[in-house]
């Protein structure tokens, strides 16, 4: 069984990703935006996923169709799919890009940042995969997304530290890259600073993840980075994409929240329905409700309905 290929809100429509080759090259040029911001998302069937903890913030397991309601613009859906993660034989696939910050103020901190960034990456399973950004006033990517741990710990014993903080130019580039990827997608930010030498701006970045299937997670440690605070963008970036923002007061402390990461990536529901209101190019909220009162669910905020082609049928909800 397959996850079902559709992208609600949650996948882009004619904006081709572009794989960045080895060397170093000029961060992308952001491409002409229409006003307002709308970005055309294929969408007959809608695809969530939702993080579900109680209290004490441990995740709620064993949920059924039956448990969550899904509401679009206050309407209840009918689910179609539903999975959690983990359950059965087969498991939902996961595609995440570690966007990692490299600029000169990183040189005192980078050896943290490193052991961290291989810790996470030798927590996939078999069939998750991952592609490693690199900025600094450049974006430099490995070159596919790949399974392979030796050649992802290579790359990231290649950064080095020096130059500008290309931040928002970096988390569009991640975005474009996973975007198409099967199954839970994600970004992982790490940044010690605000941008300096981005050629996008914050709002037009954070407009692109609010149309892409992936869950942002952004970490701002305040090291030596230049130009001020980053919290604000990645609290935002965060918040629209249904993920969280960590701030740690320790550089030292990255390995446990990359940790708390990888914990949640792999503990989270999966489900889609068929919009009761036909697809007309306008920003819709999803709300997601749970039967169970000490439940607390973390969703993305919506997406663009615009029409496209039904995709195949996926497996029916089961209670």
């Amino acid at each position: 069984m397959r996850l079902p290929a559709f992208g609600a809100g949650l996948a882009l429509a004619g904006l081709a990703s572009t794989a960045l080759a080895q060397a170093p090259a000029p961060s992308p040029s952001p491409s002409p935006t229409p006003k307002p911001f709308i970005l055309e998302v294929e969408v007959y069937v809608v695809s969530v996923t939702a993080v579900v903890f109680d209290k004490g913030g441990h995740f709620v397991k064993g949920l059924g169709a039956k448990d969550v309601t899904v509401l679009e613009d206050g309407v209840p859906q009918e689910l179609t799919y539903f999975r959690e993660a983990g359950e059965g034989e087969e498991k939902i696939p996961l595609s995440v890009v570690l966007v990692l910050d490299a600029s000169g103020s990183m040189k005192n901190n980078l050896h943290f940042l490193q052991e961290a960034a291989q810790s996470f990456i030798h927590k996939l399973e078999e069939i998750d995969s991952a592609l490693v950004v690199q900025f600094n006033e450049t974006i430099k990517g490995s070159a596919e997304f790949s399974s392979d741990l030796d050649r992802l710990d290579e790359f990231i014993d290649a950064l080095q530290a020096w130059g500008g903080t290309s931040l928002y130019d970096a988390v569009h580039y991640g975005l474009g890259r996973v975007k198409d990827q099967p199954g839970r997608k994600a970004v992982v930010v790490f940044t010690d600073g605000a941008d300096t030498t981005s050629r996008m701006g914050e709002q037009e970045v954070v407009d692109y993840a609010r149309a892409v299937e992936a869950t942002v997670y952004g970490i701002g440690f305040k090291g030596d980075g230049y130009g001020g605070s980053p919290r604000g963008f990645l609290k935002k970036i965060s918040s629209e994409t249904g993920g969280s923002f960590f701030a740690p007061d320790n550089v030292a402390d990255l390995i446990k929240i990359f940790a708390e990461i990888s914990k949640e990536l792999h503990n989270h529901y999966a489900f889609a329905y068929s919009p009761k209101r036909s697809p007309d190019g306008s920003w819709r909220t999803i709300q997601v409700k749970v039967d169970r009162k000490d439940a607390e669910v973390r969703v993305r905020k919506g997406y663009f309905a615009v029409k496209r082609r039904r995709p195949p049928s996926p497996r029916p909800a089961s209670p």
